[in-house]
């Protein structure tokens, strides 16, 4: 929600959503976690949340951001899919968890409590990535960036399809929040209706 940041959205100091479960997004937009109501949030929000999340755990080099990988990702899918795969990630804006960390926790019990915030950006930006084309697709983008930016390893990717033939070559935070809204603008007229 947009509010006064004095007053808030009805106009009483009282009203004020709990700092420990709401958080604030850099046009001044909140979005209370436990109730989330993305109507209203400003896509700069997200591009610049994502753009400044670091792809695993920041262990990418050159730095590599959630939003290039985002980008990436849609133009790896048949184009119907594009403008949903941009925003595959889009509740990342609260931090790219790596997936060993997912799967420690419980990747059921994370993706329950994240889901209200998911489905919320959902409603907001007209998307539905629940696709295996997208699912593919964000793999492949797995396999090339660790193909192309992550030290070798002695770790099993037997999972990961192989990677994309083009090499990943990062461009930083700045550039990535411009492709990720360049990208956006060129594929929102693939937004669902409301």
């Amino acid at each position: 929600m947009r509010c006064d940041p004095l007053h808030g959205p009805g106009g009483r100091p009282d009203d004020k959503p709990d700092g420990r479960t709401a958080i604030l997004l850099p046009s001044g937009f909140v979005l209370d976690l436990l109730a989330p109501d993305a109507t209203g949030l400003p896509i700069t929000d997200i591009a610049l949340c994502l753009a400044s999340q670091p792809r695993w755990g920041g262990a990418a080099r050159p730095w590599y951001s959630v939003a290039e990988h985002c980008v990436m990702v849609s133009r790896l899918v048949p184009p119907a899919l594009a403008y949903a795969a941009l925003l595959h990630d889009a509740e990342e804006f609260l931090g790219d968890w790596p997936s060993p960390v997912k799967v420690m926790l419980g990747r059921a019990y994370v993706k329950k409590r994240v889901l209200p915030v998911k489905q919320a950006l959902r409603r907001r930006f007209g998307f539905d990535d629940d696709d295996p084309a997208i699912k593919h697709a964000d793999l492949v983008g797995m396999a090339t960036e660790l193909r192309d930016l992550l030290p070798p390893a002695w770790i099993e990717w037997g999972h990961l399809p192989p990677p994309h033939p083009e090499r990943i070559v990062p461009v930083g935070p700045e550039r990535a929040y411009a492709l990720f809204l360049e990208r956006y603008e060129q594929l929102r007229h693939l937004a669902l209706a409301p």
